[in-house]
């Protein structure tokens, strides 16, 4: 009978804060590669986030609500498109106003918050366990169409916890990058670098890359260990782009970091990346990365490129909390690799 009713607690909450999912659709032109960037209009702006503690019933970690607000909101941050309200100036509207909002708050209460503070997207939700699995679910608010968008996150209550929460946030990611369009105006558009970088380049004929970044995390338990979080978010964006990616193996690597001209492919991209830990507050661990990223012509090594960028983050391990701030620094520097890869060669 418990279970029974377990089952009809999980499916009302999920009804409550799970809506169908609509697909929004918009047409972008192509630009000649030699045309300098669009610049931002209002209908490719970032879009103004505020992440509102999330409530918590699950067992064992009574701080999960405002753990699952900062690490969101440390997630979301990567992405250029988005513009996170800042966790102290939130709550000290939310204080002046005397509202107590919590992850299961009425939606005209969040909309109302969220002009107060001029955040044109809300994100909260509830985080429960039934039987042995935890559940997140999100709701994803516009303040200015009050329509109502929802994610899903599940795992075991044994499994590693951060593994939910990227899936959590990856879930919040997907779900923004196609909802704004319907959450806010018909005609607006994220200002996402990647897609606009993909529309640049569409038709182009590209060159091909290889792309060799060290990296470690200085560990305060153990020896330093190899982290490609930053190589392989690089990798990802530059496929995402349109390049091809010329993979090899470690003696091969070692060949081509000697003689670039070893590689076959047009363009080399090397670096080094470093994490360490930060601090520990209130169960979450932060950590910071430094990265820096080289792209250099094969034909007569002339660089192209040199980027450097120092990024952090937070989350409840801190092999996680590497890997994101690793994860960060290596987007951030891709965009900008590719942005001049477009500048100073004719492709």
């Amino acid at each position: 009978m418990k279970t029974r009713y377990l089952g009809i607690f999980t499916i009302t909450v999920l009804l409550q804060f799970c809506v169908l999912n609509v697909r929004a659709s918009s047409s972008a032109g192509q630009a000649n590669i030699s045309e300098k960037p669009p610049a931002q209009t209002p209908e490719t702006a970032k879009v103004s986030i505020a992440i509102i503690d999330f409530e918590s019933q699950a067992p064992g970690n009574p701080e999960l609500g405002t753990q699952l607000s900062d690490i969101l909101t440390a997630r979301l941050s990567i992405y250029d498109q988005f513009q996170l309200v800042e966790r102290k100036k939130l709550e000290d509207l939310l204080r002046e106003h005397q509202l107590n909002l919590t992850g299961m708050v009425d939606t005209p209460d969040a909309i109302k918050a969220g002009k107060l503070i001029g955040a044109r997207i809300l994100i909260f939700g509830m985080a429960f366990a039934v039987d042995r699995d935890l559940y997140i679910v999100t709701k994803i608010v516009s303040t200015e169409t009050s329509q109502v968008k929802g994610t899903l996150a599940k795992g075991s209550l044994e499994s590693n916890l951060s593994e939910i929460i990227d899936q959590l946030a990856n879930n919040i990611t997907d779900g923004l990058n196609k909802w704004t369009a319907e959450l806010l105006q018909k005609t607006e558009k994220l200002n996402d670098k990647v897609t606009m970088l993909k529309q640049r380049l569409e038709g182009k004929k590209l060159p091909t890359v290889a792309i060799m970044i060290s990296e470690t995390h200085a560990n305060r338990l153990s020896a330093a260990a190899p982290d490609p979080a930053a190589q392989t978010e690089f990798k990802k964006i530059f496929k995402e782009v349109g390049f091809e990616i010329i993979e090899a193996n470690k003696e091969e690597l070692a060949k081509w970091t000697k003689d670039y001209s070893l590689a076959g492919v047009d363009i080399v991209i090397t670096g080094e990346g470093f994490s360490e830990f930060g601090t520990r507050i209130n169960g979450l661990v932060s950590c910071s990365a430094r990265l820096e990223a080289q792209a250099t012509k094969k034909e007569d090594h002339k660089i192209i490129s040199t980027e450097r960028t120092t990024k952090r983050a937070v989350d409840l391990s801190e092999a996680i909390a590497a890997k994101t701030a690793l994860q960060a620094a290596g987007r951030e520097l891709a965009i900008k690799t590719i942005e001049k890869i477009a500048e100073g060669i004719n492709i």
